[in-house]
């Protein structure tokens, strides 16, 4: 009912022959799968395919072959990936979270966060654009290279591009800066400026950190060089202690006495840490433009940096399947990025739209002695919700078992196997959201 998906059948034309479906479909049993679990285009056969209830709530009597499926990935083209990129803006112009948050940061005067991250995808050697390159925990393994940007605090992807194998960070980093100003559309300076880019060392170079000051953007990077650190750090003038990092090293970090120029004024905080082999520090820096902000916020906001863009990664290749999902060609690789990268945006939204719906009818936190209550269920249903991970979203909350009633094509009635954890909580939550729709949500029996 909202026309998720008319988008992409208006602007994506795969020139393809219509015979039972149209290209356009086949890209939508694509994102349908994947939000039913599905790990590879495969299973589409035996997920998708077999489940007549979910098709006809979307206008299908069923589903096409995964082979047929398959052939319209290979068919796509390069002007295929640029129309699917202008469908998704479309669909993130009408849905999306983070404009929003833009809009409350400008009358708040405060700075939204915006990470940018690059992870390995390995793929066979004989893959267009398959090249030897970076993957963390493997050597001598060959794949792509996907860039993304994201919003941490929605948990939106704002941007996606594949690279080849040997891309590097800092070489990624302009075109997804432009990227992302586009589907944010950020065209003045002041818009700019109410966004902080949070990076890490692969796309700290001078060209990198001086590029992004002088567009206006806000900024809490790591320095791409380690000697420039080690020389850097010498001019600290007082070393305090930090909490350990993510590989339980004890840390210390202080203040640059004498810090490098960039485009505009910041502030560098040097951390040093004993190395893991030998003698020694292993040194790194910091460079940001909050000018108030004390040592411990900066060194705390950064470490949150590991646990959100790169968290992200890791839970769309379990929840999503976002790794299995390998094509030969470099385009319909493309195509399946894109396409995934709708599914994570899609689940996400759902998940606010729920929460979103839960908060009208529990406006105000439950009290101890009414937990049982409607209000109390709505709150508590909330806060599983906010909690929920991709993975946990994917088998709690989208992919249950039950009944389902339906006549002359509509929904009627969802009923939940009352056997899962928490299902009390989910049922409160899908009964709320879709009760204008008039279906009903509850319990079986059995």
């Amino acid at each position: 009912s909202r026309g998720i998906f008319d988008h992409i059948h208006q602007g994506v034309k795969i020139p393809q022959k219509k015979l039972d479906y149209r290209p356009s479909d086949k890209l939508v049993f694509v994102v349908l799968g994947i939000m039913s679990g599905c790990g590879v285009v495969f299973d589409l056969n035996r997920k998708l395919r077999v489940d007549k209830p979910l098709l006809r709530a979307f206008g299908y009597q069923k589903c096409a072959d995964q082979s047929v499926i398959q052939e319209t990935l290979n068919a796509a083209t390069e002007e295929n990936v640029q129309q699917l990129e202008a469908a998704l803006k479309a669909i993130w112009n009408e849905h999306n979270l983070a404009v929003q948050l833009l809009k409350d940061a400008q009358r708040g005067g405060g700075i939204e966060t915006v990470d940018i991250d690059l992870s390995g995808m390995p793929a066979s050697r004989n893959a267009e654009g398959s090249t030897k390159g970076y993957f963390a925990g493997e050597k001598n393994t060959y794949g792509r290279q996907l860039a993304r940007v994201l919003i941490p605090k929605t948990q939106e992807i704002v941007t996606e591009s594949l690279y080849p194998g040997k891309e590097t960070s800092c070489k990624a980093f302009k075109a997804m800066v432009e990227k992302m100003e586009q589907r944010l559309s950020l065209t003045a300076e002041e818009e700019r400026k109410l966004i902080r880019l949070r990076l890490d060392g692969g796309f700290g170079t001078d060209e990198n950190i001086n590029f992004a000051l002088w567009r206006g953007y806000h900024l809490l990077t790591k320095l791409y060089s380690g000697k420039r650190a080690r020389a850097l750090a010498r001019s600290v003038l007082e070393w305090v202690d930090i909490p350990p990092g993510p590989d339980n090293r004890p840390r210390q970090a202080g203040w640059i006495s004498n810090p490098h120029r960039y485009a505009r004024r910041t502030r560098q905080l040097a951390i040093q840490m004993p190395r893991k082999k030998g003698t020694g520090y292993q040194y790194s820096v910091l460079v940001t433009t909050d000018m108030n902000a004390n040592l411990h916020a900066i060194v705390d906001d950064y470490d949150g940096r590991s646990g959100v863009p790169e968290s992200t990664f890791c839970q769309d290749n379990q929840g999503l399947g976002m790794r299995k999902r390998r094509k030969r060609r470099f385009v319909a690789q493309q195509m399946l990025t894109l396409l995934t990268q709708l599914a994570h945006n899609l689940i996400r939204w759902l998940q606010r739209w729920l929460t979103k719906a839960l908060e009208q009818i529990a406006p105000e936190p439950p009290s101890r002695d009414n937990g049982g209550s409607a209000l109390g269920d709505a709150q508590l249903a909330v806060r599983t919700l906010n909690q929920f991970g991709m993975k946990r979203l994917m088998c709690q909350v989208l992919c249950l078992s039950g009944k389902v009633t339906m006549k002359k094509g509509k929904v009627l009635q969802v009923s939940l196997n009352p056997s899962y954890p928490l299902i009390n909580r989910i049922r409160t939550a899908f009964e709320t959201l879709l009760k204008p729709y008039k279906i009903a949500v509850s319990l079986d029996e059995t």
